[in-house]
């Protein structure tokens, strides 16, 4: 993608170079002669230089069409349609040309795009792949480039922006959010004599043992799986880290006391039957679960609200922060960023559209669809859905995933350990030291 790069640069300077001598060829055919010429017949010559002039204001006032790709739900896609419509009456030059894909085949509709040199001229991505495709040199750069990018960054929760920094620069800006909370069955909470939810580690693990009946297949937690995504939440509330800040090692981070400790947790519940099976495959999910009465806790993200609403309509949705740990509690970012594509010839439309996607209007536009934002001088703002509050408070301290190209394979060594863990193969020490080396591998 680079060496792509580098020779269409090849190309356009030859061009310009033709380009320069052509001018310079034209400016030597004109005469003081033909000068004077211009400068005696003043009614009939002076009009010309304004024909051009007009002209080149017409040229200047061409529309330009945007393409934009994204992966939104029927909800998400009809809203979008309204916040295209206001940013084209506000920008009747720049037209947006929206195109929805599926989840599962989005990224290799990118690549196959990139490919073919036919990429879009921006896209709203999943937050793990920007470092990916930042390092293919496939984006363009922002920082220092887009007039409004300082303002946006300085207001956007730092784990959602941290997502698009790439080798010292930014190469996207975090669209959408979200992050994941507890929710807990009220129900299951009052028949145990229980009426708030846990705050601290040390209640949720006694909550959870407290409310387990595993021989009736009840649980007191329940995760999705071992993928990191599952027990982020745990882990960076309890202290953990998978690599260091400048990600160049995993030793003394995914194998630190602090992760070795939460994992410990985790194990330990597990092997008492306070946290379901279902983890490593089979049983029932957890969102069923919960509605269900066989789970009391689970960790998930808002779009439970939607889901419970057309599911489960009777059932009463009640979320909290993830309890903390020594005072500290944390999360794990989910969303998507916006992205420019390096080889788009719209460059300066594609931002100002990428601006207004990012402004206030846009966000809480979308937001009526249950589409997070991720502005943080939003937070408050009567016009947001009121679960909304609990996600924006944990989006402070939320943490995102390692932002590098290499990340979906650091999630498998932390996968495969958590299995290994869970199955009595290794301690968690142990799996998490082999974890280290296999990511110290993948970094080297």
């Amino acid at each position: 993608m680079k060496k792509y790069s580098k020779f269409l640069v090849l190309v356009n300077l030859f061009v310009l170079i033709a380009l320069v001598l052509a001018a310079c060829g034209t400016t030597e055919e004109t005469t003081p002669a033909e000068v004077e010429d211009v400068e005696e017949t003043e009614v009939e010559e002076v009009d010309e230089p304004e024909a051009t002039i007009v002209e080149e204001e017409e040229e200047e006032a061409e529309p330009v069409v945007v393409t934009y790709w994204h992966t939104m739900s029927d909800a998400e896609t009809a809203q979008l349609d309204e916040v295209i419509a206001d940013f084209e009456s506000q920008n009747p030059n720049i037209t947006v040309e929206a195109t929805r894909y599926a989840y599962d085949d989005f990224k290799s509709a990118l690549l196959t795009a990139l490919a073919g040199d036919v990429a879009p001229d921006t896209a709203r991505m999943d937050i793990a792949w920007v470092p990916e495709f930042a390092e293919e040199g496939a984006l363009m750069q922002l920082d220092g480039v887009m007039s409004g990018f300082d303002e946006i960054a300085a207001d956007a929760f730092p784990g959602p922006l941290s997502t698009n920094y790439w080798e010292g620069h930014y190469y996207g800006l975090p669209q959408n959010t979200n992050t994941q909370v507890l929710l807990w069955n009220r129900e299951m909470f009052e028949a145990a004599m229980l009426t708030e939810a846990p705050t601290t580690m040390e209640e949720f693990r006694d909550y959870a043992c407290q409310l387990a009946d595993a021989e009736n297949e009840v649980y007191g937690y329940a995760l999705g799986g071992t993928y990191f995504w599952a027990p982020a939440p745990v882990f960076y509330a309890m202290g953990g880290q998978v690599v260091d800040e400048e990600i160049t090692t995993a030793t003394g981070y995914i194998n630190s006391p602090e992760s070795v400790a939460a994992f410990t947790m985790l194990t330990e519940m597990y092997n008492e039957g306070c946290i379901s099976p279902n983890l490593l495959g089979g049983g029932v999910g957890t969102s069923d679960g919960l509605a269900n009465g066989m789970y009391a806790m689970i960790i998930d993200g808002p779009w439970m609200v939607d889901i419970y609403k057309d599911q489960y309509p009777d059932f009463e949705v009640n979320f909290s922060p993830i309890p903390s740990f020594e005072g500290n509690t944390s999360s794990v970012v989910g969303g998507e960023d916006i992205v420019i594509f390096y080889n788009t010839p719209n460059a300066d439309a594609a931002m100002v559209w990428m601006e207004y996607l990012m402004s206030p209007e846009a966000q809480l536009a979308m937001a009526e669809v249950g589409v997070m934002t991720t502005r943080a001088s939003l937070i408050g703002n009567e016009s947001l859905p009121e679960y909304f509050d609990v996600f924006l408070e944990q989006l402070q301290t939320a943490q995102a995933r390692v932002p590098h190209p290499a990340w979906s394979d650091m999630d498998n060594a932390i996968n495969n350990a958590f299995q290994r863990m869970l199955r009595g193969d290794q301690t968690p020490q142990e799996a998490l030291d082999q974890a280290a080396d296999e990511i110290n591998d993948l970094l080297n």
